[in-house]
């Protein structure tokens, strides 16, 4: 089953970058590429890697990114060092990401296979899934649900929409998280590899 990768990357496009007038994210990718040694990024190397003027690549990094202490880069644009609720597990390498989608995307984006796990945040179920590449491969327990908002907050990304998106174990479960957040909706696994329905917006 393959993701709408395209599909969101446009929307996603629009939504973080449209503002900064620059004509390809790319750049992610290779910032990934050195979170996945497993270490914090410098900003000297962000700089170099983003190869953009200071001004716009700070700007993206206070948007997109999270430092330590010392300035260095922990997590961006949804990849992280740094612990999380979600594990995202390369050849034996402990990542971590964002929100449940973030793991489901970047398999697919750095053409990898990883583990995922979670927990369910209703019941604490365990949770885990074999991604490769674009490429669904397993899930415990199956089926699986994703809790999904439209709706992202430019400015508090995480906050206002990766905070809200998880899995769930069960439809009970999810049925609980709906009646708590009305707003929102909940697809099933293979809605998210296979439908072109759905949608981000800017609120």
């Amino acid at each position: 089953m393959t993701t709408q990768r395209k599909h969101l990357d446009n929307q996603l496009k629009d939504i973080l970058f449209s503002e900064f007038e620059i004509e390809s994210n790319d750049f992610i990718l290779d910032v990934f590429r050195e979170l996945l040694k497993g270490q914090a990024v410098t900003k000297d190397k962000y700089h170099k890697i983003v190869n953009l003027p200071k001004e716009k690549a700070d700007a993206i990094l206070n948007k997109l990114g999270e430092t330590d202490n010392q300035g260095n880069i922990v997590a961006f644009s949804g990849l992280s060092v740094i612990p999380t609720k979600h594990k995202f597990i390369l050849n034996g390498k402990l990542l971590y990401t964002w929100c449940v989608v973030d793991a489901i995307l970047f398999a697919e984006w750095l053409d990898v296979e990883a583990n995922v796990h979670s927990n369910d945040p209703i019941d604490c179920s365990p949770i885990e899934l074999q991604i490769n590449g674009s490429q669904l491969l397993w899930t415990k327990p199956y089926p699986l649900f994703i809790s999904w908002i439209e709706s992202v907050d430019t400015c508090n990304i995480r906050d206002s929409f990766c905070d809200h998106v998880s899995f769930f174990a069960s439809e009970k479960t999810a049925q609980q998280w709906i009646n708590n957040n009305p707003g929102g909706k909940i697809l099933t696994l293979e809605d998210f590899f296979t439908s072109d329905n759905i949608g981000l917006k800017c609120c």
